[in-house]
């Protein structure tokens, strides 16, 4: 029995449109249908190349269930093998192929966030950075775009943001993060981070305090107060100093095997981006880099 707290998946793919169950046969015609947020079905034709050509049909849910039939492997061979693709160029640094990939699936589906999320970082690793600005767009005006499932990319782009110097859309794109995940302390790890490269240090130390209130055993977030604090970054603010001196004190005395302990299960968000003297390498505040 399902939870009446979980919203029922929405339904999503290529289909045809026939008259009768069975294997398509020429001059069946495919569609990529996608339900809206009101329950209605948004379908549009696609071409002989799986492209989409035509206009927008809307239909009520049971009416588009009657008429077309779910393609599962026309899914698999122009979408998911496509994705697995173009990740693939994405990691072997092929940017130009891995492009193209992602540009195919969002040709049929526009709000894939794999292949948003692909294509940003593509963008990112050719410093168009115009071009990954307005893909950034569109990644935070998708809810999917931070939900577990999809972690590891949304890390990921972060990063990419942050070392790009894209601080205020950096900072955008987490806060839009915390909306939906307000108790994960990574996010705010990560804030502080980008507050930091920005300048804006009384920002990411008070980002440090929300972390280490929520977890104040998180390992990331405790080995970057002590770097700000080992380079005399000190709050201004009396309280605020009190409270890292609190907190510090007995997750210094209880050691890695506490913080191992209190490490965030899934889903995680931030936890997994690079170290804090990663991060403080590239800030004003630490030492100048050879590379």
């Amino acid at each position: 029995m399902m939870d009446d707290d979980i919203p029922a998946p929405k339904i999503m793919g290529i289909f045809s449109e026939r008259e009768k169950s069975g294997p398509p046969t020429i001059g069946t015609v495919f569609w990529f249908a996608r339900e809206d947020e009101d329950g209605t079905m948004a379908v549009r034709p696609l071409d002989d190349n799986f492209m989409p050509a035509g206009e927008v049909e809307h239909f009520e849910r049971e009416a588009f269930l009657k008429r077309f039939f779910l393609e599962p492997e026309l899914w698999y061979r122009h979408v998911s093998q496509r994705l697995a693709q173009g990740d693939y160029y994405r990691k072997k640094n092929l940017h130009i192929e891995a492009k193209i990939e992602y540009n195919k699936v969002l040709a049929i589906d526009e709000e894939n966030v794999r292949a948003n999320f692909g294509l940003g970082l593509t963008y990112l690793a050719m410093n168009e950075l115009e071009k990954a600005s307005y893909v950034f767009e569109t990644i935070v005006s998708l809810d999917e775009a931070f939900t577990p499932v999809h972690k590891h990319l949304f890390n990921e782009f972060g990063i990419a943001m942050r070392k790009k110097g894209m601080f205020e859309m950096a900072l955008r794109y987490y806060g839009r993060a915390i909306g939906v995940a307000p108790d994960d302390e990574n996010i705010f790890v990560n804030v502080a981070r980008a507050c930091h490269e920005k300048g804006d240090v009384e920002a990411a130390l008070d980002a440090l305090r929300k972390a280490l209130q929520l977890n104040p055993a998180h390992r990331e977030a405790g080995a970057f107060l002590d770097y700000l604090f080992k380079h005399g970054v000190m709050p201004k603010d009396q309280a605020l100093r009190e409270f890292f001196a609190a907190v510090r004190g007995p997750a210094r005395k209880t050691g890695a095997a506490r913080a191992d302990r209190a490490l965030p299960q899934e889903p995680r968000s931030a936890s997994e981006a690079e170290s804090p003297s990663e991060a403080a390498s590239r800030s004003k505040a630490s030492p100048p880099s050879r590379d």
